[in-house]
C-alpha cells in the first residue's frame, strides 16, 4: 500500500471510515485523489466490514479489471483472493473475496436477485458522474431496498457533478469532499489553422506533445476510425510504442497497455473516451485532447442507437486533463480555442435521456415497478419510453397491461439488449447445431460487426473482441462451435425474426428505398454492395444528412416464405378505400405485415352505407375541414358562433356547441354524416355545402341569440345596413364617414362585450381612419381629416360639429 497515503482522499478516509457504516454518503474527489483506489482498501481493511463484502461499481469492463488486479497487488494477492472483479463473461472471486468490483450491470443483476443483498455491507457507486444507465437504475432500486436493509452503507464517488446535488436528491446524505489532484497539469491550446480540420492538425500536436513528454502520452479520439487514421498518420517515433485503445479491443489487449513501459521507451496511447476515468495508464504525463467523444443517441421512431460525434463536455475535458497529472506534474494540449470552453456543456447528459430504455424498462418490471415509482436523479426520457414499451409489447415480454410475460422473464435470463435476448430465448430451445450458429449470431450483432456489407460473417474473420462475445454465447447456449455443422445463414432468418419482427423491408419497386414494417423508410446507398432483393430483414441502419430514410447498413436477405414466420403478425382485414378518376369507395381484402401491403383483392360485395358514411367521416378528418366547400360565409358564421360562445355569460343554460376545429373533426358523425347519405364520391363530398348542416347545431333559441348578439349586418345612423366582418381579430365594418354623424361613442354587440372597429371611408370609398373608439376619432382626429378633405369632396357635409350633425350618405345637394 506504498504511496497511498500521499494521495489526496487519504485525508478522508478516518472520517469516511467513521461516518460511513449503516449510512449515505457522497465523496465528491476530482482525478488523480486516489478515491478508486486508496479508499477501497482502506474500507476493506476497516472493522466495520471485516464480516461483510464490499461491492465496487465501475462504469466499463477494462476499470473493473484493471482497479481489481492493482487492489489486490497492493494487497500482495492474487486478484480473486481478497479483492476480485465481475464483469459479463467473465469473474474472478472466491470465498475468500471480501471487495468485488463489478460493472453497473452486473450490479443489477445481483440485486435482481437478492434485493436485500445478503451478506454485502456496502455498495460504492464510483464515477457516477458518469450517468449511465444501468448505474441510475441500480441505484434507484437500491434506494427502493433499502429499508430492507438500514443497515447497508451506500457510498457515491463523483469526480464532477457537485457532490451537493447529489446528496439532495437522495435526502439523508453526507457529503464529503477532497482537493484536487494530484499534480499540477499545465495547459495549452492548439486549435487548427484556417481552412485546416482538428484531424488534420492532430498529428503534428501529438508530435509535439511527444517532445515535451518524458514518459509518454495518452491522446484522447472519437472513436476507431480517428484512430486509425492518427496512427497510419503518425508514423513511426523513435523508442516509441504506439498503443490503441477502445472498446473493441479484447479485454486481455486492454490490460497489457496497462502495464509499465519496458526499457525506457516512451509511450502514445491512442484512445477513446474508454481512457477517460478510473484507468491509470503508467508512464503518461501529458494528454493531447481531441475535444469530441462519440456518444450514443436512440432515434425512437426508427428503434436504433447510432454513435454520434459531439464535442465533449466541460467535466470530460477536466477528467482528460487530470490524466496527465495522475502519476507527476504534466501538460495537456487542447485542440481548440481557449475561448471555446464557454460553449461547452458543463456535464455530459445523462444516459436515461438518450439511450434506448427497451432494457431499462424490463428491468424495471423485472424489478416490479415502472420507471415513475422509481426515483431517479433526472426523468428517463419519455419519448424513449413509449418506444421501448411498444418493443417490449412486439416481442411478447410485456402485456399491453404492463405486466412481464414468461418470455420477458426469459429475456432478463440473457443480460443483453431484448431483441437479441428474444433471438436467444428462441436458441435456447433449438438443437446444439442450431444454438452454436445463433451465438455466432447475435455475437455479430452485439457488437455491431460487420458495420455494413457480409452478414453474417464466418467465425475465423471475428474481431478479437466478437470473438469473446462468441465464446460468451457458445457457454449461455450450452453449445459448441464443433457442433455447427450449417453455416450461420442458413437459420438466420428464422432465428433473427424473433427479435426483428417490425425491420422486415419490402422494396419499392425497382428502387434502391426499402419500406419497413414499423412504417419507415430505409434505402440502401447507391455504392454499397448490399444485395437489391425484394424482401430484406433491416438489421442496422445509418443516418445521412441528404436522406429522408435511413441508411441500410446491416441487412439479411429474405425469402418470401419467411413471411410464414411466427414471429411476423400478418393481418387480414377488409378495407374500404377511394379508388378511380371519381374517387368512388370500392371493399377490397388486405393482408398486411404491419405498414407493409402484401396483397390486396377487390371484393365485388356493395358498400353499405355504414361503411361509405364511415370512410367518408374518415376522410375528413385525416385531410381537415378545409378539403370541404369552406367559403367566406361559412367562415363567417364560424367566427360569429364562436365569438358568441366566448362571451356568453357563464351559468347560462343554453351554453353553445364547441365550433372550433378539433371539436367540429371529433363530431363529424353527429352533425354532418346525416348530410352524407346520398353522396357516393369523394368529387360530391368537396361540393357540398356544409353551413345548413352547421347551423342544424344550434337550437332555434340559439340561432335567435346569434343573430342578436352577433348580427350580419350594423345599421349605421344613416340608416344603411353594412356587413361586419368577424373573420379578422375583432370584428369591423366598413363605412363612409358621413353615415357615422351624429354616432357619439363606437358601437357595441354580443352582450355589449364587443366594440365594433370602424373602417371609415371618404365619400369615394378610400380609408381615411380605422377606429374602434368612435368618440376620441371625434374629438382628435377628425379635425384634420375635415381639413384634408373638406376641398377635395366639397359636394359632401363636413360639420363642424359631426355629434350634431345628420347623418347621411347624400350629398349637399341631394339633402336639400
Amino acid at each position: 500500500m506504498s504511496g497511498t497515503s500521499e494521495l489526496p482522499v487519504a485525508a478522508l478516509i478516518p472520517d469516511v471510515i467513521a461516518r460511513l457504516p449503516g449510512s449515505r454518503m457522497v465523496l465528491e474527489a476530482p482525478p488523480g485523489a486516489g478515491k478508486s483506489t486508496a479508499l477501497p482498501l482502506a474500507l476493506v481493511q476497516a472493522d466495520a466490514w471485516q464480516d461483510q463484502k464490499i461491492i465496487m461499481l465501475q462504469p466499463r469492463r477494462l476499470a473493473a479489471i484493471s482497479i481489481a488486479n492493482f487492489l489486490a497487488s497492493q494487497l500482495g494477492e492474487q486478484v480473486g483472493a481478497t479483492v476480485g472483479y465481475h464483469i459479463r463473461g467473465d469473474q474472478k472471486v472466491s470465498k475468500t473475496t471480501r471487495l468485488i468490483v463489478v460493472t453497473e450491470g452486473i450490479f443489477t443483476q445481483y440485486i435482481q436477485q437478492d434485493p436485500e443483498l445478503q451478506g454485502v455491507g456496502l455498495v460504492i457507486f464510483d464515477e457516477f458522474h458518469e450517468r449511465n444507465l444501468a448505474s441510475d437504475l441500480g441505484l434507484a432500486m437500491l434506494q427502493e431496498a433499502l429499508p430492507l436493509r438500514p443497515d447497508l452503507a451506500v457510498l457515491i464517488m463523483s469526480a464532477t457533478i457537485p457532490a451537493a446535488v447529489i446528496a439532495q436528491w437522495l435526502g439523508d446524505a453526507s457529503v464529503l469532499k477532497s482537493e484536487g489532484r494530484q499534480y499540477p497539469v499545465t495547459l495549452h491550446h492548439r486549435p487548427p489553422p484556417a481552412g485546416s480540420s482538428w484531424l488534420q492538425q492532430l498529428p503534428a500536436v501529438i508530435r509535439e506533445a511527444w517532445r515535451a513528454a518524458q514518459f509518454g502520452v495518452l491522446v484522447f479520439l472519437p472513436g476507431q476510425r480517428e484512430i486509425r487514421r492518427t496512427a497510419e498518420q503518425l508514423g513511426e517515433l523513435p523508442d516509441t510504442d504506439v498503443f490503441i485503445l477502445h472498446g473493441q479491443v479484447p479485454v486481455k489487449q486492454q490490460q497489457g497497455i496497462l502495464s509499465p513501459a519496458i526499457g525506457g521507451r516512451k509511450r502514445v496511447v491512442l484512445s477513446t473516451n474508454i481512457a477517460e476515468t478510473s484507468l491509470t495508464i503508467p508512464g503518461i504525463d501529458v494528454v493531447v485532447d481531441s475535444g469530441r467523444e462519440r456518444r450514443a443517441q436512440f432515434y425512437p421512431q426508427h428503434g436504433v442507437t447510432r454513435l454520434l460525434t459531439r464535442r465533449i463536455s466541460r467535466a470530460s475535458a477536466t477528467q482528460r486533463m487530470g490524466r496527465a497529472g495522475r502519476l507527476q506534474s504534466g501538460s495537456c494540449y487542447r485542440l481548440w480555442n481557449e475561448s471555446d470552453e464557454h460553449g461547452l456543456a458543463d456535464y455530459n447528459p445523462a444516459e436515461l435521456d438518450t439511450a434506448d430504455l427497451a432494457g431499462f424498462l424490463l428491468e424495471c418490471r423485472r424489478w416490479g415497478s415502472e420507471p415513475e415509482q422509481l426515483r431517479f436523479l433526472t426523468a428517463p426520457n419519455s419519448a424513449h419510453l413509449q418506444a421501448a414499451e411498444n418493443l417490449l409489447q412486439l416481442l411478447g415480454a410485456c402485456t399491453a397491461q404492463g405486466q412481464l410475460t414468461a418470455i420477458g422473464q426469459q429475456l432478463t435470463n440473457f443480460g443483453t439488449e431484448p431483441r437479441l435476448a428474444r433471438v436467444l430465448v428462441w436458441a435456447s430451445e433449438q438443437p446444439p447445431a442450431v444454438r452454436a450458429q445463433v451465438a455466432l449470431l447475435v455475437a455479430q450483432l452485439e457488437d455491431r460487426q460487420p458495420v455494413s456489407g457480409t452478414f453474417p460473417l464466418p467465425a475465423e474473420r471475428l474481431s478479437g473482441l466478437t470473438r469473446d462475445c462468441y465464446r460468451q454465447w457458445l457457454r449461455a447456449l450450452q453449445a459448441d462451435n464443433r457442433e455447427q455443422t450449417k453455416a450461420a445463414s442458413e437459420v438466420s432468418a428464422q432465428a433473427l425474426l424473433w427479435g426483428y419482427p417490425d425491420r422486415v423491408g419490402r422494396r419499392r419497386g425497382n428502387s434502391d428505398r426499402y419500406l419497413l414494417a414499423y412504417g419507415g423508410g430505409a434505402e440502401i446507398h447507391p455504392e454499397d454492395a448490399l444485395p437489391r432483393r425484394d424482401w430484406l430483414l433491416v438489421l442496422d441502419v445509418s443516418f445521412g444528412e441528404h436522406h429522408a430514410d435511413a441508411i441500410i447498413r446491416t441487412a439479411l436477405e429474405l425469402a418470401e416464405s419467411d413471411l410464414d414466420h411466427p414471429a411476423l403478425a400478418v393481418t387480414s382485414d377488409t378495407e374500404v378505400s377511394w379508388s378511380g378518376p371519381q374517387q368512388r369507395l370500392e371493399s377490397a381484402r388486405v393482408r398486411r405485415l404491419g405498414a407493409i401491403v402484401l396483397d390486396r383483392q377487390v371484393q365485388s360485395a356493395a358498400i353499405t352505407d355504414q361503411q361509405r358514411l364511415a370512410a367518408l367521416v374518415a376522410k375528413v378528418r385525416e385531410q381537415g375541414l378545409q378539403q370541404l366547400s369552406w367559403d367566406a360565409s361559412v367562415s363567417q358564421w364560424l367566427a360569429r358562433v364562436r365569438l358568441l360562445r366566448s362571451a356568453q355569460p357563464e351559468g347560462r343554460a343554453d351554453t353553445l356547441p364547441d365550433f372550433t376545429d378539433e371539436a367540429l373533426l371529433e363530431s363529424l358523425h353527429e352533425w354532418a354524416a346525416p348530410y352524407w347519405t346520398a353522396i357516393k364520391t369523394l368529387k360530391e363530398l368537396q361540393q357540398w355545402q356544409p353551413l345548413p348542416a352547421l347551423k342544424s347545431r344550434l337550437t332555434y333559441q340559439q340561432q335567435q341569440l346569434l343573430e342578436q348578439q352577433c348580427p350580419t349586418h350594423w345599421q349605421a345612423p344613416g340608416g344603411r345596413e353594412h356587413r361586419i366582418n368577424y373573420l379578422e381579430s375583432k370584428p369591423s365594418v366598413a363605412v363612409k364617414l358621413q353615415e357615422v354623424f351624429g354616432e357619439p361613442v363606437s358601437p357595441l354587440i354580443c352582450f355589449n362585450q364587443v366594440t365594433l372597429t370602424l373602417d371609415l371611408l371618404s365619400p369615394a370609398g378610400r380609408l381615411l381612419q380605422r377606429t374602434s373608439d368612435l368618440a376620441s376619432f371625434w374629438k382628435n382626429a377628425y379635425q384634420q381629416v375635415k381639413k384634408e378633405m373638406k376641398g377635395r369632396y366639397p359636394k359632401h357635409p363636413w360639420p363642424d360639429d359631426p355629434i350634431q350633425a345628420q347623418a347621411t350618405h347624400k350629398t349637399k345637394r341631394q339633402l336639400q
